[in-house]
């Protein structure tokens, strides 16, 4: 009863705190906690990732399942939770396309808007969807990396600290590249002339 009640303590911040004892993602009632703020964020970078919703499902529960059961491996002092699960969720689908040798899919925009705005009118579903067609052809012409840090950032909300301890660069790297992918994006949507 005693570890219910520290549960029932935790407030939002120390989800992404350093300085949490290493065994505090351990216990179900915790990881249930950071499941709850991490669940939607990761499958929306998973979703981006790979072609069909039932693999981006799958990858998205292993993931979670790899971070339970592996959590007595889970450092704090080297960084977040959410970067360690985004790292583990990376290295899946690094795993699946080695494994079916099938190249990155673009990112199912339609997919994960159901998933992130259940509230809207027939209307604007069908606004969203159009921009949602125009947002992916727009996307479609960043490189690889770049869209994965698009990704990670919009889709995932990493801080750019976080992508940069996902993806092992430097984080004024990651903030370059999005910035030129933002540039990228502007001038493929017509809202701003190329330089």
């Amino acid at each position: 009863m005693q570890n219910v009640t520290n549960v029932a303590k935790v407030n939002k911040s120390n989800l992404y705190d350093r300085r949490q004892p290493k065994n505090w993602v351990t216990s179900p009632l915790n990881f249930a906690s950071l499941f709850d703020s991490h669940y939607l964020r990761l499958y929306a970078y998973v979703r981006s990732q790979v072609a069909d919703r039932e693999t981006a499902e799958d990858i998205t529960a292993i993931a979670f399942e790899r971070a339970f059961s592996h959590s007595d491996s889970y450092d704090p002092a080297k960084g977040a939770f959410a970067t360690w699960l985004f790292r583990i969720a990376r290295n899946l689908i690094l795993n699946y396309y080695a494994a079916t040798t099938r190249t990155p899919a673009h990112y199912q925009l339609d997919d994960v808007a159901e998933i992130l705005a259940t509230d809207t009118l027939p209307e604007q579903q069908l606004l969203h969807q159009e921009q949602n067609q125009t947002l992916l052809a727009a996307i479609s012409v960043l490189s690889e990396r770049d869209r994965e840090i698009v990704y990670l950032r919009f889709f995932g909300h990493l801080t750019n600290r976080k992508i940069a301890e996902v993806l092992d660069l430097n984080e004024k790297t990651v903030s370059v590249i999005i910035l030129r992918a933002l540039q990228k994006l502007k001038v493929q949507l017509g809202t701003q002339e190329a330089p």
